[in-house]
């Protein structure tokens, strides 16, 4: 016995030593967990106080947008419309011009939009839906206003009553607007917008009728560069059957030219055959029309170097700039970069094994040859190619000339000075190279639709290219008509806008090769078809 209870005792030390063990890590493991709960906890509440610091802050901002708008409909009772010019006068607004614009403006100063968007940094379009919105809430929904005075609705929802609730008469408008105020709660921006659809319908179902055809008086067609050469092209605003319809009309095209081999998706066909429809619409049975374009490139990257050239004033990527050369037979290749298929032809099938890769570049004896063109018959030229001569540290064009120029030993420089009011045709071309966009502060209508607007009036300004600068129709009237503006050259081909509040901004042509201190494109200030200002 004594013997057996000697054999037992280490049995038990190592029992009762796995069992002080384990409470020893049951306890560690507790007090981890305890620790970690305890570290989240305290960043569970660190969160929180973060997240009501941000709920705090938006508060604040809506408080600020309603004293925005505030002062800003304030701002536009100072610029009535008695300050435009009337019907009968010369350079007065065009009749589509004044009918395109928001019933809330029709009062207001054309050119009270164009002061908003110099002041707040901000382009013409994003100014004049401001500027809308500010009105309406101010003089429409008063309790709108008042809840984003208060902080508790946000821009975006304030945008949803301006947009479906403001168009309603005056005796209804209230009604609307204060059964979707109690219904807010935790509504988003769109579940609200259909609240509001809904109440709209039920108290006056001819609003949706107004507000679309004021809708539909705002459509047009709009590009909006994304990078690298590639963009996005929108059009607005048009009663969605149409939109399906054409949306229908291209799926079918796109069906249509699918061939055996072709590996594009539908909706690939679908923006191939739209393009093709657009630029070459006489293999339709369409009235042709031709696409102008200004291709600015280097010899370096036309022979292959990675600089980035432009179109129409926006960078493209070298390959791109050499193959859309190709692809409108500016330098010779026997396979386009970028093949485009149409609706009536099969698309281009894969190049041979001896056709020259996309991205091959221009060899010296092709780029001779396109510099050395005489004529134009036969090719997607309007001109002779220009050479342009650039300052290397300001980036400013210097001179435009071309190969029998250069053999002739003309002078390298801006072209001399017109005669009369209108500029030479070098003299046009200069300027539009040199500009490129309107010299409006943020405004990039491109040069090519501008008109050139003598700053100092001619006769006593010259018609020479330190004396003219591109403006887009709109803005070349409000330098003409607009009260208390000002405009004067300063430095080297600056001009200096000065607003009829004081603020003064400076334009220079844009660098050639940089497009960095121009704003992305939005809609156009207004219509081309407005008269010149005289």
């Amino acid at each position: 016995m004594f013997e057996l209870l000697t054999a037992l005792t280490p049995l038990r030390e190592s029992v009762v030593e796995r069992a002080l063990q384990a409470a020893l890590r049951e306890w560690t493991t507790a007090a981890r967990t305890e620790a970690r709960l305890a570290a989240v906890g305290t960043a569970f509440e660190a969160g929180a106080a973060r997240l009501a610091e941000a709920r705090a802050a938006q508060a604040e901002i809506s408080r600020q947008q309603a004293r925005q708008a505030r002062a800003l409909a304030a701002f536009a009772r100072s610029r009535p419309a008695s300050l435009d010019r009337t019907d009968q006068e010369v350079g007065a607004a065009a009749a589509a011009t004044r009918a395109a614009r928001p019933e809330a403006l029709l009062p207001v100063s054309e050119w009270a939009v164009d002061e908003i968007a110099v002041a707040l940094g901000t382009t013409s379009g994003v100014a004049g839906r401001l500027l809308t919105e500010s009105l309406l809430l101010v003089d429409r929904l008063p309790g709108t206003l008042a809840a984003l005075d208060d902080g508790g609705l946000s821009w975006r929802h304030a945008q949803v009553l301006t947009d479906l609730v403001a168009p309603l008469a005056a005796e209804l408008r209230p009604v609307a607007e204060e059964r979707l105020l109690s219904r807010l709660a935790d509504k988003t921006p769109p579940q609200l917008r259909a609240a509001a659809r809904r109440i709209v319908q039920r108290l006056d179902a001819e609003a949706i009728t107004r507000r679309v055809a004021e809708a539909v008086r705002s459509r047009q067609v709009t590009v909006h560069p994304t990078g690298d050469g590639l963009g996005t092209l929108t059009v607005t605003d048009l009663p969605l059957p149409v939109l399906r319809a054409v949306h229908d009309a291209l799926r079918q095209y796109a069906d249509a030219a699918a061939v055996e081999g072709d590996d594009r998706t539908r909706a690939q066909r679908m923006v191939d055959c739209l393009v093709a429809l657009v630029l070459r619409p006489d293999e339709h049975g369409l009235a042709p029309v031709q696409a102008q374009l200004t291709v600015i490139a280097t010899v370096r990257t036309l022979l292959g170097d990675d600089e980035a050239g432009e179109v129409d004033g926006d960078l493209v990527p070298a390959e791109m700039v050499r193959a859309l050369a190709h692809t409108l037979g500016l330098l010779p290749r026997s396979e386009a970069a970028f093949p485009v298929a149409t609706p009536a032809e099969p698309p281009p099938g894969r190049p041979s094994p001896d056709a020259p890769a996309p991205d091959e570049p221009a060899s010296p004896a092709e780029l001779a040859q396109l510099l050395d063109t005489r004529a134009v018959r036969g090719t997607a030229l309007t001109a002779r190619p220009q050479i342009a001569l650039v300052d290397e540290l300001t980036g400013q064009l210097l001179a435009l000339t071309d190969a029998a120029g250069l053999r002739a030993g003309q002078p390298l420089g801006p072209p001399a000075p017109s005669a009369g009011y209108r500029p030479g045709a070098e003299t046009d071309r200069f300027v539009r190279h040199r500009d490129r966009r309107c010299r409006f502060p943020g405004c990039r209508a491109p040069a090519a639709r501008n008109d050139l607007d003598h700053t100092v009036p001619w006769p006593a300004g010259a018609t020479s290219t330190d004396n003219l600068a591109a403006l887009c129709r709109h803005h070349h009237r409000l330098r003409h008509q607009a009260p208390g503006w000002r405009l004067r050259r300063v430095g080297c081909g600056g001009l200096q806008w000065t607003t009829p509040t004081g603020q003064v901004l400076v334009t220079q042509p844009p660098r050639h090769g940089a497009d960095d201190d121009l704003p992305p494109p939005t809609r156009p200030a207004g219509p081309e078809n407005d008269p010149a200002p005289f």
